[in-house]
């Protein structure tokens, strides 16, 4: 690197000889030349001079000598430092680098090139080259840290930057320079550095960080509350779980201390957590509490003793079971009323095969639970229900779709029973249907109220159609059975008499057929009284003893306390026996007729499936027996009005359509239960009389002849012929009559022809009906009696039918019954009407507008 300075002393010594020795041989020369001294003078002094130059010389010759040697020994040993340096810096990875700051110069380093995949010579040595290939996003902080060293900030420079490449990637680089030489100004003259590939490390530091900045990232994002501690209960760290689980901020849980909350202590966190710090192990404690910022939660926590630093920490983690916990407690809720459930319930898998029934599935079906489990549920089909409608049962359920039917299903011992099944699909995770979900409802008493109350309803219908034709009939019979007297009396001849009874006899036979439908349909009236239920079983039972075959055997049971009800005893006789005959019919070849009477409660869903009874105590008179049964297709029909089985000329059909008539009229209803070859039970609800009443007393007066004497009576119907009989019946008892064809001809006659003492007006007519006529009457006179008469016979005393209601408002007190005698008829006008010899009528208009007590 330096050249052999050996000889350096001989030349430099030489040198200075000669250059003496010519001073002192020609300074002499030239002073003489300008008059300087003589000629010895010169010579001493010139040997003078060549003896000092000489002995100068020699001196001069052993210092050169010692500096050269001493500059040859620093020279080596710089050598040598240097050739460690660089091996060092190699060995190390460093690069070196030496800038002349002046002019540009750089000198790189075999090492520095190869840092960046150079070899030398394939780099420029000019700082523009290396200053080129830093990465623009680094170049203002390396320019940066370059100027605070110039201007005497820093002691050095120290930068990582990133540096391009030969094959134009990018390496981290360590870049540490100092200025070694400045000028005289103090500007950098001189800069000398090493430079150190830091991409692995600085890859691993930045992989690190990234790892550090994501476990903080998970650690806050994380579902599960993560909270540290020092030992002395310090919060170090919590995560926005944490907090959320104790309902506060994750700054209000960095400022607590956990051995100072009362809720750690209540709980036994403070307890679970001291033995993890003890035991120096994992504690689990879970518990439901209320944390110190009041929100409720039921948590599961672990607590793990670590060490950080050389400290003992507390690691908490929380676990928030408060919805699962809720969701278990619903699931066991809902396992436990599946279990208690009285509807039946089936869980299946996609393919239909059951996984799960309840204890009322083995209730409705018979069969147990380990019987079905496994299996399709077809084995409950009954074979009521064609392909079609299982089809249609899958294509809904598979679609998502809830199913819902009524259908008919099979017991295990073979009875078939009514369900209404509802089929929900389970969705799993992936939105697949993964399960069904099934409800059976045994719905066969409702199906068979459904069929009583369909039943009930049709005999409703049957017997509004029956009350029509009856009040049809009644009006044609009307003139014939009243005008039978005044035909006796008009032909008193012998021969004519007997065609006059016959004629009689029919119309009678037709009146009692005609009440005997609307006995079915309404009820008959008749005096109602307390009839007690278990001596008119004893009284039916002796009937029966007495009169029927032997092979019947009556047997009779009653409750002791079984009460009263109120009613007609000839009626309720008449009921008993007429079933007792059914079921003496029904057993042919002998059997039992079981009679009874029980006390019974109606509640308000029986009272709306069973009009018209009404919620309270009742009566349940019965009648069973052991018979043949009544066949499905025979029971809705046989309260139906001349409906029978029995041969022709062996019954009339109106039986039991009598008996339905009788229990409605008294406000009951009538249960029928029946199995083929079983024996059918027939049920009367009758209401229960809670205290025995007086027994009404007929308002009739005993039976004697009463004399119009002129009293004024207005006649109002809309049938001529019963007009005209009726007019001729008053007439001869010497009535004054009026006649009116409806109830506003005959408003119109009762406000301009009056004075009035009675009004006969029929209920059915057109314009104005009899009730409204009575009322109109009433606004103006309520004195003037009006006896209403109806083609369909009801008794308002023993009934609760709109019928009596508006008679009663109208001022209506009595009602005449269509076809009626003329006994009949002049029983109910001398019932509103007072004897004949007070009558002052005819002397005293204004009496007939009196009423009777006042006359």
């Amino acid at each position: 690197m330096t050249a052999n300075n050996s000889g350096a002393p001989w030349r430099i010594t030489v040198a200075y000889a000669a250059a003496a020795a010519a001073w002192i041989l020609f300074s002499d020369s030239v002073l003489s030349g300008i008059g300087l001294p003589d000629n010895h003078t010169w010579q001493v002094g010139t040997a003078k001079g060549l003896l000092f130059v000489l002995a100068t010389s020699a001196l001069l010759f052993v210092l050169v000598r010692r500096l050269v040697a001493r500059s040859q020994a620093a020279e080596a040993a710089l050598r040598e430092s240097q050739v460690r340096w660089e091996f060092a810096l190699d060995a190390a990875g460093d690069g070196i680098w030496d800038w002349n700051v002046e002019t540009g110069a750089v000198f790189f380093s075999p090492r520095c090139l190869a840092i960046f995949d150079f070899l030398p010579g394939e780099i420029a040595p000019r700082i523009e080259e290396w200053q080129g290939r830093i990465h623009p996003d680094d170049a203002a902080e390396v320019q940066r840290s370059m100027q605070h060293h110039f201007v005497g900030k820093t002691p050095g420079t120290v930068t990582k930057h990133r540096l391009r490449t030969k094959g134009g990637g990018y390496k981290w680089v360590l870049t540490r320079g100092k200025v070694i030489e400045r000028t005289s100004e103090g500007r950098p003259r001189r800069m000398l550095g090493v430079a150190t590939d830091i991409t692995e490390s600085h890859l691993a530091q930045a992989r690190a960080a990234e790892a550090l900045a994501l476990s903080n990232v998970v650690i806050q994002s994380s579902p599960v509350g993560i909270i540290t501690f020092q030992r002395d209960g310090t919060t170090v760290t919590a995560n926005e779980a944490a907090a959320r689980m104790a309902g506060a901020s994750v700054g209000e849980l960095l400022a607590q201390n956990f051995r100072r909350l009362a809720s750690w202590k209540k709980y036994g966190l403070l307890f679970a957590a001291d033995r993890a710090l003890a035991e120096q192990r994992e504690i689990e404690h879970t518990t439901e509490m209320v944390t110190t910022f009041g929100r409720r939660v039921r948590l599961a926590l672990r607590f793990a003793p670590f060490t950080f630093q050389g400290e003992q920490r507390l690691l908490a983690v929380l676990i928030d079971e408060t919805e699962k916990h809720r969701a278990e407690q619903e699931l066991q809720l809902t396992r436990a009323a599946l279990q208690a459930s009285p509807v039946a319930w089936i869980i299946t898998d996609a393919n239909g095969t059951i996984e799960w029934v309840n204890p009322a599935f083995a209730k409705l079906t018979g069969y147990a639970a380990d019987e079905v489990l496994g299996r399709n549920p077809r084995f409950l089909r009954s074979g009521d229900h064609p392909p079609e409608f299982y089809q249609q049962m899958w294509e809904t359920i598979l679609r998502g779709e809830v199913w819902e039917a009524d259908m008919r299903n099979r017991r295990k011992d073979g009875t078939l029973y009514h369900e209404r099944m509802v089929i929900a699909p389970v969705r799993d995770a992936t939105g697949g249907i993964g399960h069904f979900v099934a409800m059976q409802q045994d719905i066969t008493n409702e199906r068979e109220l459904e069929q009583q109350l369909n039943r009930a309803q049709r005999l409703e219908s049957i017997g509004m159609l029956a009350s029509g034709i009856a009040h049809d009939l009644n009006n044609v019979l009307a003139p014939i059975v009243l005008s039978m007297e005044l035909l006796k009396l008009k032909f008193p001849q012998p021969d004519v008499q007997p065609a006059l009874n016959v004629v009689e006899q029919a119309a009678q036979r037709g009146v009692g057929i005609v009440r005997q439908v609307l006995t079915f349909a309404r009820g008959v009236d008749g005096e109602r009284g307390p009839v007690p239920t278990r001596q008119l079983v004893r009284d039916v039972a002796k009937l029966i003893e007495e009169t029927f075959p032997r092979n019947i055997e009556v047997r009779v049971q009653t409750d002791a306390d079984a009460g009263m009800v109120r009613g007609d005893l000839t009626q309720l006789h008449q009921v008993l026996l007429n079933l007792a005959v059914n079921a003496r019919d029904a057993m042919p070849g002998g059997g039992v007729i079981a009679l009874s009477a029980r006390n019974a409660e109606v509640d308000v869903a029986r009272s709306r499936r069973s009009p018209p009874l009404q919620p309270g105590p009742h009566i349940v008179l019965g009648v069973a027996d052991n018979g043949s049964g009544i066949p499905s297709e025979v029971l809705d029909h046989i309260f139906e009005p001349f409906f029978t089985t029995k041969p022709r000329g062996k019954g009339t059909g109106l039986g039991l359509s009598t008996v339905h008539g009788i229990v409605r009229s008294h406000g009951g209803a009538i249960d029928v239960s029946t199995a083929p070859e079983t024996g059918t039970q027939f049920a009367l609800w009758l209401p229960r009389q809670s205290e025995p009443t007086n027994a009404p007393v007929n308002a009739a007066a005993a039976h004697g002849g009463i004399s119009g004497a002129g009293r004024r009576v207005l006649l109002v119907d809309d049938e001529p012929a019963i007009v005209d009989v009726t007019r001729q019946v008053l007439q001869r008892r010497g009535f004054d009559v009026h006649v009116a064809a409806d109830g506003m001809e005959a408003l119109a006659l009762f406000r301009t022809a009056g004075p009035w003492d009675v009004v006969l007006a029929d209920r059915m007519m057109p314009r104005l009906d009899g009730v409204a006529l009575a009322t109109a009457i009433h606004d103006s006179n309520a004195a003037i009696p009006v006896i209403l008469m109806s083609g369909v016979i009801d008794d308002p005393a023993s009934t609760d039918d709109a019928m009596r209601t508006d008679c009663a408002a109208a001022g209506i007190r009595t009602l005449l019954a269509k076809p009626f005698t003329e006994e009949e008829l002049f029983d109910a006008l001398r019932r509103e009407l007072r004897p004949a010899d007070d009558v002052t009528a005819a002397k005293n208009p204004e009496a007939g507008w009196l009423p009777p007590s006042r006359r």
